[in-house]
């Protein structure tokens, strides 16, 4: 068990494989109740209405040894917490889930496969960059960022965008698509045709067990954490998270040319804007 990994991680990891019951006992350690109280196994199991073979089990399921291993996990994380700062339920909720994706994301990525994307970037001639809904301001924040690195690229973010690039595509071209469910048609069916035409495609994904398309790459992101839909994190945080890992890696190969042509792009855009205004 990784000792700083914290609790809300671990319990969304195994929750899968939770029964009902143990969800409650999960969602009890989750609160803010948990931790102004004694948590000896029979004061537990008296508050809960449940076994203290349950209370194992539930531990077991976490990754732990049993219930006394969770429980000084537990405390231990508490008292971690408060020294560092004291935050209500509704913040530590958002934040645990903000690190829960990026501790899914450090599980899944692999250092190789991005730095081929970086690498098909840097060979092709033209980026273009797919996404519906919120996945499009993904597909706009990757074109703001790479083409102030001298990328030749774009943002598509509707079907007829889409149909109209597609069009034009040849092997000079590189289609990068987000869908974090991977079942959005209107995404997978357009990198279908760019791979036709002879384009690179790369589609980034929390579901890529369900593709089977044989894309060039396709880069895994972290599922969004179990909650209400009203309740949940930005849906585009993962796929963030993967077009910062991108960038980095990119920026990497010839890091200082790249810097010039980053450089000149401000530089530009800070004499545009002193040209407007004298105007």
């Amino acid at each position: 068990m990784k000792q700083d990994q914290d609790l809300h991680a671990i319990i969304a990891s195994h929750e899968a494989e939770l029964t009902d019951m143990e969800r409650d006992i999960a969602q009890y350690f989750l609160s803010s109740e948990a931790r102004q109280h004694s948590l000896s196994s029979s004061r537990v199991t008296e508050l809960l209405h449940v076994s203290k073979a349950a209370l194992t089990r539930f531990s077991q399921k976490c990754g732990f040894s049993g219930y006394r291993e969770f429980v000084y996990h537990f405390n231990e994380e508490t008292k971690n917490q408060k020294q560092v700062q004291e935050h209500d339920e509704l913040t530590l909720s958002v934040l645990q889930r903000y690190h829960h994706i990026s501790n899914v994301t450090e599980s899944l990525v692999k250092d190789s496969q991005l730095d081929r994307v970086a690498e098909l970037i840097d060979q092709v001639d033209r980026v273009y960059f797919f996404g519906i809904g919120s996945s499009g301001l993904v597909a706009r924040e990757m074109k703001l960022r790479f083409m102030r690195l001298g990328v030749v690229c774009e943002a598509l973010t509707d079907q007829d965008g889409f149909a109209w690039t597609t069009s034009i595509l040849d092997s000079s071209c590189l289609v990068i698509g987000f869908s974090l469910s991977g079942g959005t048609n209107s995404i997978t069916d357009s990198l279908l045709d760019a791979k036709e035409k002879g384009a690179k495609t790369v589609l980034v994904t929390a579901n890529p067990a369900a593709i089977h398309q044989g894309f060039t790459e396709v880069l895994p992101a972290a599922p969004l954490p179990s909650s209400t839909y009203i309740d949940r994190i930005s849906a585009i945080l993962p796929l963030l998270i993967v077009v910062d890992l991108i960038y980095a890696h990119f920026l990497n190969k010839s890091r200082e040319q790249k810097e010039i042509v980053f450089n000149s792009y401000w530089e530009n855009k800070k004499l545009s804007s002193q040209r407007s205004r004298k105007s």
